[in-house]
C-alpha cells in the first residue's frame, strides 16, 4: 500500500482514523453495537448534551432522537472539515432536537460551568496522553451540571484480532508502536473508570462491548476491515519488526481480501463505555 492510503483516514489535525469517510464506514459497519452503546449511556429526553469530539456527527441523529424536541446537542470537534460536515448534516436533516456545531479543543472547552446535562465523547481520548486525559475529564466535569452525566466511549485494542491471522503478528506490531500516543490511548479504554474516580465522579460504572464479524460479511463490513488492514500494513512499514512480519504485513496491505475472504475469517474489536455522575456538592 502507499502512504496515500493511510492519509485518506487522517484529518487536518493529524489525527489518524478520524476522517469523515472512515468514520461513516466504521459506524455503519458496527451500527447495531454502536447504537446500543449510545442508548446504554442513559441520555434522557429534554437534556442538553455536549458531543465532545463529535467527528463528522455519526452519533447525532440517534442522539437527537433520544433527546426529543426539548433537547439540544452542541457538537464540538478540533477538525474544521468535521464541523463543516456536521453543519451540513444539521442543515439537511430534520433532527428531533436543536443542534449546533463549533470548532475547538476538548482540553479547553469554551462553556460556562454547569452548561450541560451530559457530555458524550466517543473514540476521542485515544488521541490524548495520560496528563491530557486528566485535563479533558476535568473539563467534562466542569461543564456538566451537578448530578449530570459524563459518558466516554473508547476502544481497547488489546483484543484486536483478524483471525485466522496469528494474533501475535498484531501484538508485535502494537508493541513496536507502543510509544505512539494514539496506540497507547487506544489500549486504555478498559482503565478509564480509574480516571473518572480520580476526577471525583460518582457512581462510576463501565459497559464493555465486543463486536465480532464472521462470514458472510456485508460489503460495508468488508470495506471497514479492509481499511483497517491497509492502515496497519502502512504502520508496519515504519516499525522495527522481524523480516517475516514485514513480509506478512506487506502481503496483507497489497491483497487484504486474501485474508478477509478466508472462510474462517473472524474480526474482533472491543470498546468500553465509562459512565460517571458529577457530584452535587
Amino acid at each position: 500500500m502507499s502512504n496515500d492510503s493511510n492519509s485518506e483516514h487522517i484529518t487536518s489535525t493529524g489525527h489518524k482514523l478520524s476522517a469523515g469517510g472512515h468514520l461513516d464506514v466504521h459506524y455503519v459497519a458496527l451500527k447495531d453495537e454502536y447504537d446500543a452503546t449510545l442508548r446504554a449511556a442513559g441520555i434522557q429526553s429534554g437534556w442538553s448534551v455536549l458531543d465532545a469530539g463529535a467527528g463528522n456527527g455519526v452519533f447525532l441523529p440517534l442522539m437527537a432522537d433520544l433527546l426529543g424536541a426539548d433537547g439540544h446537542i452542541e457538537a464540538y470537534d478540533l477538525a474544521e472539515e468535521n464541523v463543516e460536515a456536521i453543519q451540513d448534516l444539521i442543515a439537511s436533516q430534520r433532527f428531533a432536537c436543536s443542534a449546533s456545531a463549533r470548532v475547538g479543543d476538548i482540553l479547553a472547552l469554551p462553556y460556562e460551568k454547569g452548561t450541560f446535562d451530559a457530555v458524550w465523547s466517543a473514540n476521542v481520548i485515544q488521541y490524548l496522553n495520560d496528563e491530557e486525559l486528566t485535563r479533558a475529564i476535568a473539563e467534562f466535569c466542569r461543564v456538566v451540571k451537578p448530578g449530570g452525566l459524563v459518558a466516554v466511549k473508547e476502544v481497547d485494542i488489546s483484543v484486536w484480532q483478524y483471525q485466522p491471522q496469528d494474533p501475535k503478528l498484531i501484538w508485535r506490531l502494537l508493541d513496536a508502536l507502543s510509544d505512539d500516543v494514539q496506540i497507547s490511548g487506544a489500549m486504555r479504554g478498559t482503565r478509564v473508570p480509574a480516571w473518572f474516580r480520580a476526577a471525583g465522579l460518582e457512581r462510576v460504572s463501565a459497559i464493555t462491548t465486543l463486536a465480532e464479524r464472521r462470514q458472510p460479511l456485508r460489503p460495508v463490513e468488508r470495506e471497514y476491515i479492509r481499511n483497517n488492514l491497509e492502515f496497519l500494513s502502512g504502520l508496519a512499514r515504519t516499525c522495527d519488526l522481524p523480516e517475516a512480519d514485514h513480509d506478512q504485513w506487506k502481503a496483507i496491505g497489497e491483497e487484504p481480501e486474501g485474508l478477509i475472504s478466508n472462510s474462517d475469517f473472524c474480526y474482533r474489536e472491543m470498546w468500553v463505555l465509562s459512565l460517571g455522575i458529577v457530584p452535587n456538592c
